[in-house]
């Protein structure tokens, strides 16, 4: 009989994990709460359950045997399968406690400020309470503490705004608290290590892009996509991989991705946060086509604690990637997508929403309906075959109208 893997999320990018979970001889079984989650064609089986529910993650395992219980790219997600791993004695890349203090912002910022790893000034706000920011200068950034990707991160440039957009991040928060912290300024990069025998190999940069000013929705701090490589001068590079060797030393990391967001300021790497897991939507794909890395593969390893050794290419071609955003409504359907990647103008579009799911009026991860990716090997060709996407691409909500954001 061939072992069992549970996955938890039917997330887009997951359909890739089953695949390769199959390809390695595994049965799947994909938990997940929606009736029709994009990974679901893949797994042999799907149980409707919440991924964050661990008893009923339990129960799933238990009842198929399962040998491993696994999730690469989703942060509550991850710390679920850590502690029905634990709790079961499979297999995982780090302990339940370590995932816990990761997925918990307030609790990773506690740590990078104890052991001396820059980061924005800051404070942390409860329910039900304003607190004293005396110390700190507008603009500032105000977040949840727990959720996913980016729901209910803003910008704040006044106390009018504070108090609104406290109360949503707070309402967004299942421990009902957020942080408040500066807004730091330089670009935004995402960088995908691998820790290797203790130390941080950098593995890709990208250039993360925000919501463009004057779109109507400026507070609203969310990328709409990133271009790879970006070129850190050599110095740069070994300094930041020289801290972040650090910041998996700090969190006891060893043999698993690490996701950092940070800020490449005029004193170096300013970190945002970071996760012990793989980027998201088409971060996999980005991370191999540009460095010959496979990052998903990896993560699976180190799940399955197989040594991992990073070995990686000279960069040869410029890759964008793109996030779809919607406009509120129930989503039908995308059309363009399937012309535009036979005509090579993009090489991939991940669909993240399903017939029937809603839309909401919130523009976060959870008005994403895709995203795509685009290469070239210089940027001008990137960019006009962005400017043909854009004009080609139609998302269609129930009533058939054209509800893209571009």
């Amino acid at each position: 009989m061939k072992p069992v893997a549970v996955v938890l999320g039917g997330t887009a990018p997951h359909s890739a994990l089953i695949d390769n979970l199959k390809a390695r001889g595994f049965r799947t079984v994909l938990v997940d709460y929606y009736a029709n989650p994009p990974a679901r064609a893949h797994a042999d089986l799907h149980v409707q359950e919440s991924t964050l529910d661990p008893e009923a993650v339990i129960r799933v395992a238990q009842d198929h045997n399962a040998a491993l219980v696994i999730a690469t790219c989703v942060d509550q997600a991850n710390t679920i399968a850590c502690q029905v791993a634990e709790k079961l004695g499979l297999p995982r890349p780090y302990s339940y406690a370590t995932a816990r203090v990761i997925a918990d912002k307030t609790m990773m910022k506690d740590k990078l400020v104890a052991h001396g790893l820059p980061t924005a000034r800051h404070v942390y706000a409860h329910e039900g309470e304003m607190p004293d920011l005396s110390g700190l200068r507008y603009p500032l950034v105000v977040k949840p503490a727990d959720t996913n990707g980016s729901a209910g991160v803003r910008r704040v440039d006044s106390a009018e705004d504070l108090e609104r957009y406290l109360a949503l991040a707070l309402g967004l928060s299942r421990v009902k608290r957020a942080i408040i912290e500066e807004f730091v300024t330089g670009p935004e990069l995402s960088i995908d290590c691998f820790i290797e025998q203790g130390q941080a190999r950098i593995v890709l940069v990208r250039r993360k892009y925000a919501v463009p000013s004057g779109s109507g929705v400026d507070q609203v701090m969310q990328s709409t996509g990133s271009i790879a490589p970006y070129p850190l001068a050599p110095e740069i590079l070994h300094e930041a991989e020289a801290m972040l060797s650090r910041l998996a030393g700090v969190f006891g990391l060893d043999n698993c991705p690490m996701l950092v967001q940070a800020f490449l300021t005029e004193d170096g790497l300013s970190l945002i946060e970071f996760a012990a897991r793989l980027s998201g939507g088409t971060g996999s794909t980005v991370t191999r086509r540009v460095s010959g890395f496979d990052a998903l593969d990896a993560s699976i390893d180190s799940f399955l604690g197989v040594p991992v050794a990073v070995r990686l290419q000279e960069p040869r071609l410029f890759v964008m990637t793109n996030t779809a955003y919607a406009l509120p409504g129930v989503f039908d359907r995308i059309e363009g997508a399937e012309a535009l990647v036979a005509e090579g103008i993009i090489e991939e579009f991940l669909p993240y929403k399903t017939q029937g799911m809603v839309i909401g009026e919130d523009m976060s991860t959870r008005s994403r309906v895709g995203a795509f990716v685009i290469s070239g090997p210089d940027m001008d060709t990137v960019r006009a075959r962005l400017e043909q996407a854009l004009a080609r691409l139609r998302v269609h909500d129930a009533q058939g109208r054209d509800i893209l954001r571009r």
